[in-house]
């Protein structure tokens, strides 16, 4: 008989192709051995030939003379649902090798017909239900009817749920709800609104905990889920639960622990962002971490620094600024960089000594950094200060006033009550002129740049018309107030 089955499996072998494509799964029919046609022997012999192939992952060969005997045994009395289970596995496999997407599809659907084929014969079961829909989630199947499986799992088990459900249906469902949100409103999927998020969350929350306290077993595995679902979610609490979801989810830890500092610094850093300051949990936490980072803060400074002049202690803390930014922890870096900047101010005022030893000109482009940095962060007038004070200290040089420059010409909005248009926005381009005309005259190294300014900002300058309807000329003088206070030459646009 075994030889015989060699023959059988090499011939059913070689057409595995054509009964792949031309069989389906038989409507519900729920029979046991007595229903092969050939006898209850010779049914339990193909059961075994096609088990041994099965069992040695042969499914290519196996799936043939599994099928001819699932047309008719589909329940045998002794393992109701080995054969479903086997067949399921099957067009997993095949499935999941497939690179034709129509032949991957149709494996697809026979596995799916023999799940629900199985649930009429035995009934529906939590377990069965979500094994078919992690299968389709490994598969790619379609995300809608995975989640629909997932739930039918949750509505099946209840409280005995099993814990697979747990990460795969909170990864779908964010990443549906995320999708969801970003499409316009009329193509939006009903299903995955916020309200939807939220009651599954509290769903999942209650049975994982009911597992976690009950099921002692497997509490560990609903543990596991449960984390996978809080990370999950963490990426759209604050679209399903706005600020309220941090504070709640965050107050109990600093409840339990109010005197860790690094809690409470990552508790402050995720309130500032997803609630603000005025946010009541941030402002509790920071009254309690705030004095004590600034005391530490001071300390470190003093047990590093030692004896170190100004101009050390800032390019100390500029490198500790530069690392930090090197590491992904930009606030860090911007903090130390404030810092390093403070002290260089300082260091401009300080004598040049032995353990200090610097150079007036080091001083002028050391004024210059600082000027540089606080025109990047807005705060024009003292920036203009600190490019005097360079000018001053670095005799002959350029660059602070080109900056003054910049600074006047880009300054359209700010003096023109936020619409950057209109005279008193083109106006500002005047005294910058002046600047960058200052510039040239003390450093000729930098004519080049200076004369491609004025030739951009020329075509911006009020036109005659404009001029003569104000009662101005070109040539004249005039003050243009804003932060610029500045008396400066009338320029006509084209000139």
């Amino acid at each position: 008989m075994l030889i015989n089955g060699k023959k059988i499996m090499w011939k059913l072998g070689a057409s595995f192709a054509m009964l792949m494509a031309t069989t389906t799964v038989v409507d519900a029919q729920c029979n046991s051995w007595e229903s092969y046609p050939s006898g209850v022997q010779s049914a339990k012999e193909q059961h075994v030939i096609y088990t041994d192939l099965y069992k040695s992952k042969k499914y290519k060969e196996a799936f043939p003379i599994w099928k001819d005997l699932f047309t008719h045994v589909q329940t045998p009395k002794e393992a109701k649902s080995r054969h479903f289970q086997h067949g399921i596995q099957m067009y997993k496999e095949f499935a999941s090798a497939e690179q034709d997407a129509a032949k991957k599809k149709e494996y697809t659907a026979e596995m799916v017909k023999l799940y629900d084929q199985m649930a009429e014969c035995l009934g529906e079961n939590a377990l069965d239900r979500a094994y078919e829909a992690s299968y389709l989630y490994y598969l790619r199947g379609d995300a809608n009817q995975v989640v629909n499986l997932f739930e039918k799992s949750i509505k099946l088990g209840d409280k005995k749920t099993p814990s697979m459900v747990f990460a795969p249906i909170a990864q779908l469902t964010v990443y549906l709800f995320k999708y969801n949100q970003s499409q316009p409103e009329e193509k939006r999927n009903p299903k995955y609104t916020a309200e939807y998020m939220r009651n599954l969350y509290d769903q999942l929350k209650g049975l994982a905990e009911y597992n976690i306290e009950n099921n002692k077993k497997e509490a560990a595995q609903y543990q596991t889920g449960w984390d996978a679902i809080v990370k999950e979610y963490d990426k759209i609490g604050g679209t399903i639960w706005g600020c309220e979801f941090y504070t709640d989810k965050l107050k109990p830890s600093f409840e339990a622990e109010p005197n860790n500092m690094e809690q409470n610094a990552e508790i402050l850093a995720t309130l500032k962002k997803k609630c603000g300051v005025d946010n009541d949990l941030y402002k509790e936490v920071f009254a309690i971490y705030g004095p004590w980072k600034e005391e530490k803060d001071l300390k470190e400074a003093e047990e590093l620094f030692g004896t170190y002049c100004n101009l050390e202690k800032g390019n100390v803390r500029m490198k500790q600024s530069q690392k930090a930014k090197k590491a992904g922890n930009a606030d860090e870096a911007e903090r130390l960089a404030k810092e390093a900047f403070e002290w260089y101010e300082k260091s401009l005022n300080d004598p040049i000594t032995e353990d200090c030893k610097t150079t007036t000109e080091e001083k002028g482009e050391l004024a210059y950094k600082i000027a540089y940095r606080k025109y990047k962060a807005g705060s024009y007038s003292s920036a203009r200060s600190f490019c005097y004070k360079a000018a001053e200290l670095k005799k002959g040089w350029g660059e602070p006033y080109m900056l003054i420059g910049t600074m006047y010409a880009s300054s359209g909005k700010r003096c023109s009550g936020g619409k950057g248009t209109g005279f008193e926005a083109q106006v500002v381009a005047w005294p910058a002129m002046d600047m960058w005309q200052k510039a040239k005259s003390v450093d000729p190294s930098v004519a080049a740049k200076a004369n491609s300014q004025i030739a951009r900002y020329k075509k911006y300058l009020p036109t005659k018309g404009d001029l003569f309807q104000r009662g101005l000329k070109p040539g004249g003088t005039y003050k243009v107030g804003c932060w610029i206070g500045a008396s400066t030459t009338i320029r006509a646009g084209g000139e």
